[in-house]
């Protein structure tokens, strides 16, 4: 998945020239309701982000005049990614930031936030279809993935993803399956799984968002 598919695009990105003042930027991010907004020149060109925080903090502790320059206090001039980034690519460097800018050929083409990030994940677990959502662990990690696809050949997998990666001792396996089960079926793929070596951590049927 490439974060292009996610992305918010230009059109509705809230963004601040580059030579507007303390005041100007501030009053533009208020508007814009986030605690921090992209910073561009007048032809796009992306020049990094302006916090909140850090407008209020000139003002008020460093005793700053609201006409100055807002140019030292941009950041993250150099932070920006291709639409054509892989989205766990997107998710390291998002961590720490409250948005991700997109850039192509040097100019903004949208942002990546969190909300975009969790959504991916909420789609993962079921949260927008529904599904009967199961943590599945086994303590042979090596061949874990093709047993259990193996034990679930014929059910409706909506959504897989696995946890411990890179452990020699055992593996959690998060799966989502249509729910399309009555309580009694549900419990012999759960026996079915058990006698495959698989211990069931936690089982949920999700209600569709």
């Amino acid at each position: 998945m490439y974060i292009g598919d996610l992305l918010l695009k230009r059109i509705a990105v809230a963004t601040v020239d580059s030579d507007k003042t303390i005041a100007e930027a501030l009053v533009k991010i208020n508007e814009s309701g986030y605690r921090a907004v992209p910073v561009v020149d007048e032809d796009d060109t992306y020049r990094g982000a302006i916090y909140k925080m850090d407008l209020l903090e000139y003002l008020l502790e460093q005793n700053g005049n609201e006409n100055d320059s807002i140019s030292h206090l941009v950041k993250h001039e150099d932070i920006h990614l291709d639409e054509n980034v892989s989205f766990l690519n997107a998710l390291l460097e998002i961590k720490a930031l409250p948005f991700i800018s997109i850039v192509k050929d040097g100019k903004l083409t949208g942002i990546l936030t969190h909300n975009q990030v969790e959504s991916v994940l909420e789609d993962a677990f079921g949260l927008k279809t529904g599904g009967i959502n199961m943590t599945v662990a086994s303590s042979e990690s090596a061949g874990t993935l093709e047993r259990l696809t193996k034990t679930l050949r014929g059910e409706q997998i909506e959504g897989l993803f696995t946890l411990d990666n890179g452990s020699v001792l055992a593996r959690r396996v998060v799966v989502t399956l249509r729910d399309d089960k009555t309580d009694e079926e549900l419990e012999k793929l759960q026996n079915k799984l058990d006698k495959n070596g698989f211990t069931i951590l936690q089982t949920n049927r999700i209600e569709k968002q």
